[in-house]
């Protein structure tokens, strides 16, 4: 039977919480159940358009693009753009209607619908009175349909009969529809629970508010033509609104910015100028001549592809940053341009480094570049708000980023609905996120439930299913489209959650699909941090510092980072990489860009990380097979760690044209890598043997390759992290104080508490200063001698304007008494009870129990009263003093860390007994011997790429102790891994140079293991 039907109301998982079935899915079933086009009716928006519009491509389905709008004064209707000003007319609409309502909610008057209607149809889905729609459906003259469905439910004679009435009372045609819910009747339940979660009830709660059936799925041409077996004019019409309609996202023309260009020059002129400005900057001795090639290459690609307003565009964003004083670094497969580090946007010169350009732009992919830029983490909103001032809200928007149901989520919304109590869901979610979302029997058992329980099994279940279902529009990290052309005309835009922001509906994915470009404005901790620091240099030492003017290559900075002295510093403070540090043994900047790309899933899976160690270390020859090869892996001793050299190795070893090379790359770089890179492991090695290497050699390298699909760097993005490493290294060798209060001044950031941080300067010699109301403002500070006074802000619980009013009010004159303190600040009684649990009226009373018997004795705290802050009782009581223990446990709770004692020391003489020895001890100890070590866990990890094996951080008083535990102890002690903030472990020590681990027969909490 030919086609004759096309579901024009489908709605996706994109409807957020309404459909059940991802676009891809009700395509593929569209086509496979033979209608002849598919439309996606998603609520007032454009979410899952450019899924279905890929996927309809590739199935060579027609698909219509389409919303169902939110009318406030009418009911709703689906509109369907016929041609390009249609589709720009629909997006204007939808942005208009999300615009004027807060974050995810949407409604426009009927009457902006009818005025800017041209190139667009409409379709009532469900028949109202006519008086509600008749003014809209005259708007559209020719060019309205009255729908009709049968779900078989009650009540489905009558609907249609009055669709038949309405279409005859407005002389509009009648248009079958089937209110598409899912692909499939199978995802029905999945449907009646994401109804469940959208209403906060149960399926048990839900009442008429779920579907009666499993009727609103996806239908065939025959199966409709059963339904609407008596009116089969409703079927014809389908195929009629769907001729009608042409437009496509494959017409999406996108073109960047152009403004702010000087007189006489167009944006490649202009580019070129600034291009070569900043190359007399960057080489102040002369431009060396194969430079100049590379910039001519560059330059002359970036014109033929017209990206030059991309370009300007970033630097006109950076130009405006450092104008601010705000650091900022671009970073990525951006460093392997030198057009980029000309204009200052990025730091490595990529011609001395032998980046390959075509990493980042090529004309044969042709795609939009990808530069990303760094910026202080807490300056970055006014570098994002200069780009809406610049551009216009109508032209500049943040990408969008889809949150999805994933693991412990999706257990605890699905759990909640199917009617699980809040205890056994939240018990569930927990068991199931540390063991990696597997549920055995036992694991059920041992919190609780039982896989007999038909709930448990359905929650399981459905979980599973709704795993990577949309939940709700968020924000990209940094991610912004800008436009010459109005925006909203191109892609739908609405507010976001935080004031002054508004989205885009599409996610970064989808708009390198159409070919929209992007700028990420990132935001980066270190570089908050290095800033203070440097701006702590200047205050207190009288030495003004920049990231480009740091002393380079200081050796006395790679001696510190061989002994892994390393926490604080920017990407190479993490457990793996300080072990891997006195191993490396960096002695240059490019160890670092090795040292950071090593420890990566790329490289450990890739199997890269011992064999480079070998041949480092001289345990292992280094051989190239060919001239080509030594020149493309000389420099990372004959294995490829980056990106750029499997794409120079495809070329050189197995003859790939560039842009083979670059498909190869950019399979390696999907998420889907395993499947796609099945074709080009033939071609690889076929390629290969013909040009004279051996087939093991050819296949070792790319099952090399074959690790990068697991997350590995380009060399560029390495070297630009390199940088800042170096310079957080140097920092913290030369200046450990003012780099640990930058440090805590930028929270929350990095790898470490504050607690570690703060230890960690102690045994650099830093002198520590409690937190005190006459001494601290709200940020640490520095002072006289170098110590290092912790802040207000440390104090967990106190508002930033309590804190900066303490600071402000001070005026260099101290506080001599609570009351005093009370007053002046106006600060009520909770405020003051922070402050003395804190110990920071230290220099006001005697302790803080009687800092606290002071603030009780104090009257009224009410703004207005006269008494405000006056001593009302005089009565001096002798108060018991809180023990060592007690004023321990204090700091941890109120500031976070105890400048008197670590806690490990008040348990010290009890792990004595036991044999345990300190983390510094562990270097006292052989190899091989069995040892036990205590410590406050302050890092847990298990990295997918570990095979299940458990990596423990324990802290002490006299450093870091490491703990490796095997999948099968991992399974035995997980409950105390998870639960407990103090743990004793006893194991073998493992020694490898400087490294040390415990590898871990034992493991108890601290408390259980103490009491023997």
């Amino acid at each position: 039977m030919a086609s004759v039907y096309a579901e024009l109301v489908c709605r996706s998982n994109f409807s957020f919480l309404r459909g059940a079935s991802h676009p891809e899915e009700l395509i593929q079933a569209a086509a496979a159940q033979g209608l002849s086009a598919v439309a996606l009716a998603d609520g007032d928006g454009l979410y899952g358009a450019v899924k279905a519009h890929l996927a309809a491509r590739e199935a060579g389905l027609k698909f219509l693009l389409a919303s169902e709008l939110t009318l406030m004064d009418g009911p709703r209707v689906v509109v369907y753009a016929q041609d390009a000003a249609g589709y720009a007319n629909l997006s204007r609409l939808i942005s208009k209607s999300r615009m004027m309502h807060p974050k995810g909610e949407a409604g426009l008057p009927w009457r902006e619908l009818a005025e800017g209607n041209q190139g667009l149809l409409a379709l009532l889905p469900h028949p109202v009175p006519a008086e509600k729609v008749a003014p809209l459906a005259e708007a559209f003259p020719e060019r309205f349909y009255v729908g009709v469905s049968r779900s078989l439910s009650s009540g489905d004679e009558a609907r249609v009969a009055q669709s038949r009435a309405l279409s005859k009372a407005l002389g509009a045609p009648l248009c079958a529809h089937n209110d598409v819910h899912t692909h499939h009747r199978s995802r029905q339940p999945l449907q009646d629970v994401l109804t469940a979660i959208r209403y906060k009830t149960t399926l048990g709660q839900l009442g008429t508010r779920r579907l009666p059936n499993a009727e609103r799925t996806l239908k065939g041409p025959e199966e409709m033509a059963r339904l609407f077996a008596d009116c089969p004019e409703a079927l014809e019409r389908t195929l009629e609104l769907a001729s009608r309609c042409h437009a496509t996202l494959d017409g999406l023309r996108y073109h960047f910015s152009e403004q702010d260009l000087p007189p006489g020059h167009s944006t490649a002129t202009w580019l070129r100028e600034l291009t070569y400005q900043g190359l007399q900057v960057r080489y102040p001795g002369g431009v060396p001549p194969e430079v100049v090639k590379q910039i001519e290459h560059e330059l002359k690609l970036i014109a033929a592809l017209d990206f030059a307003g991309y370009f300007l565009a970033i630097w006109d964003i950076v130009r405006f940053a450092r104008s601010r004083g705000i650091l900022c670094q671009g970073r990525g497969s951006a460093a392997n341009s030198a057009v980029c580090y000309a204009l200052g946007v990025t730091a490595i010169d990529p011609v001395r480094m032998g980046l390959l350009f075509e990493r980042f732009l090529s004309m044969e992919r042709k795609e939009p570049p990808d530069i990303d830029v760094d910026f202080e983490h807490e300056r970055r909103e006014e570098v994002l708000q200069y780009v809406y001032e610049k551009h216009g809200r109508h032209r500049a928007g943040m990408v969008c980023e889809v949150i999805c149901y994933r693991g412990r989520l999706a257990l605890r919304e699905v759990g909640k609905a199917l009617g699980l109590s809040l205890d056994q869901v939240d018990r569930l979610a927990k068991v199931a996120g540390s063991h990696g979302g597997e549920m055995s029997t036992e694991l059920l058992k041992e919190v609780g439930l039982s896989e007999e329980d038909r709930r448990v099994r359905q929650t399981l279940a459905l979980a599973q299913e709704i795993e990577s279902f949309p939940r709700h529009l968020s924000i990209h990290v940094g991610g912004f489209v800008i436009t010459r052309e109005p925006l909203v005309e191109m892609i739908p835009v609405e507010n976001a959650a935080m004031k002054g922001r508004t989205v885009v509906q599409w996610e970064k994915d989808d708009l390198e699909a159409v070919g929209v470009l992007k700028v990420d404005l990132l935001g980066l901790g270190m570089l908050t941090a290095l800033a203070k620091c440097l701006t702590f240099i200047k205050e207190h030492y009288g030495r003004e510092l920049s990231l480009a003017t740091i002393p380079a290559e200081d050796p006395q900075v790679y001696e510190m980072l061989c002994n892994a002295d390393s926490i604080g510093v920017f990407q190479i403070e993490s457990r793996a990489q300080m072990n891997m540090l006195p191993r490396l043994k960096p002695r240059c900047f490019y160890d670092l860009v090795v040292e950071i790309a090593l420890i990566r899933p790329g490289p450990i899976v890739g199997d890269m990380v011992h064999p480079y160690l070998r041949r480092r270390e001289g345990r292992e020859a280094v051989e190239y097979p060919s001239e080509d090869v030594r020149k493309i892996l000389q420099k990372t001793l004959g294995v490829p760690l980056f990106q750029e050299q499997a794409m120079k190795l495809a070329m050189a070893v197995a003859g790939f044209t560039p842009a083979e090379a670059d498909g190869l790359r950019r399979a390696l770089s999907h998420k889907r890598a395993e499947e796609r890179l099945g074709p080009f492991h033939q071609r690889f090695v076929e390629g290969g043997v013909a040009r004279g290497y051996t087939s093991e050699y050819v296949d070792t390298l790319f099952r090399q390759f074959r690790g990068f699909a697991h997350y590995g760097f380009p060399e560029s993005h390495s070297a630009s992290f390199a940088l800042l490493a170096y310079a957080s290294s140097w920092l913290k060798c030369h200046y450990p104080a003012a780099f640990t209060a930058a440090l805590l001044n930028s929270q929350p950031m990095g790898f470490y508490a504050p607690h570690t941080l703060v230890a960690d300067a102690q045994r650099h010699g830093v002198r520590v200063l409690n937190v005190d109301v006459n001494h601290s403002g709200w940020d640490c500070t520095l002072e006289e001698g170098g110590a290092l006074r912790l802040g207000l802000r440390m104090i967990r619980g106190l508002q930033e304007a309590a804190g900066r009013r303490v600071e402000t009010l001070r005026q260099g004159q101290r506080y001599s008494s609570i009351g005093e303190l009370a007053r002046r600040t106006r600060a009520p009684r909770h405020e003051l009870a922070r402050l003395a649990l804190a110990g920071a009226l230290g220099s006001l009373s005697g302790s803080r129990r009687d800092a606290l018997w002071e603030i009780q004795a104090l009257g009224p705290l009410e703004e207005m009263d006269l008494f405000f802050g006056m001593a009302m009782d005089g009565t001096e009581v002798a108060l018991p003093q809180m023990n060592v223990a007690e004023r321990v446990s204090k700091d941890f709770e109120t500031v976070g860390v105890s400048l008197e004692k670590h806690p490990l020391e008040l348990l010290r003489p009890m792990l004595r007994k036991r044999g345990a020895v300190t983390a510094a001890g562990l270097e006292r100890v052989r190899a091989g011997a069995r040892v036990a070590v205590g410590g406050m866990l302050i890092c847990r990890q298990m990295p997918p790429t570990a095979k299940g094996f458990c990596f423990l951080s324990l802290e002490d008083e006299t450093g870091i102790a490491n703990l490796v535990v095997t999948p099968d102890m991992y399974a035995r002690f997980r409950k105390d891994i998870h639960g407990a903030l103090f743990l004793v472990g006893q194991g073998t020590l493992e020694k490898t140079g400087k490294v040390t681990n415990v590898k871990v027969q034992q493991l108890e909490a601290i408390a259980s293991a103490l009491q023997g």
